[in-house]
């Protein structure tokens, strides 16, 4: 039996390796950047001395693109608020493991097979749940995180064979359903590998390094339903 969970592990991992680099990775503004080479041919003829070096549009380009380098020292103010150290739920959705703050979570309850049906909306809403007096719109999340070719790839059973848990979020206006709960963990601000910009997919905040799986910001995760953004 053991031998045969292996290839699950193996395909586990290569799927949550690929999915965290497509995820992580933002495109460099460099088409903007390259509107400055033509400038070239006219600055060559300045005299060496006479010219500021720092005026040469390449310095120029350079010192952009090190300041935008430099860009993840921006965020950490915000994150300083929260402390040393915070606590993180662990969760599964689609076989692969995701993790979410713990002060941005507003409770979790048991998956409903009996939840209104959201005619007009799009696939990923799998109904309303009627929780304390409350209609809470519930999304299917792998649907949104995971790009559909990588979903595809994962092989998975549909999602109401496998959710079991709807994690609520945004003071309980939103609902997301998971395969599983799996623990509350706690972290120093150094055990995860923060994203440097977050202009694309505003909602994952990076990777928490030891557990290799991604995290996500439940408020801009909100938004984004609200939305309909990335």
């Amino acid at each position: 039996m053991m031998a045969a969970d292996k290839p699950v592990l193996v395909d586990e991992k290569l799927a949550l390796s690929l999915f965290l680099d497509s995820l992580l990775r933002e495109p460099q503004p460099e088409a903007e950047e390259n509107t400055a080479a033509p400038a070239l041919a006219e600055a060559a003829p300045a005299p060496v001395v006479s010219e500021p070096v720092i005026a040469d549009p390449v310095i120029t380009a350079e010192l952009e693109q090190a300041e935008l380098a430099a860009a993840p020292v921006e965020e950490e103010p915000a994150r300083e608020e929260a402390g040393a150290e915070f606590q993180i739920m662990l969760f599964k959705v689609a076989g692969l493991s995701l993790a979410v703050p713990l002060e941005g979570l507003s409770g979790v309850v048991e998956w409903q097979d009996n939840l209104a049906e959201m005619p007009g909306h799009a696939d990923f809403y799998l109904g309303i749940l009627q929780h304390l007096g409350r209609r809470i719109p519930v999304v299917e999340t792998a649907s949104l995180v995971f790009p559909p070719e990588r979903l595809a790839a994962l092989d998975v059973p549909p999602p109401r064979e496998r959710i079991t848990r709807i994690v609520l979020i945004d003071e309980g206006r939103w609902g997301l359903a998971v395969d599983s709960v799996e623990e509350v963990i706690t972290l120093r601000r150094e055990q995860v590998r923060w994203r440097s910009e977050r202009t694309k997919r505003k909602w994952l905040l990076g990777t928490v390094i030891e557990h290799m799986c991604a995290l996500i910001d439940p408020h801009a995760f909100a938004e984004k339903l609200a939305s309909g953004e990335d």
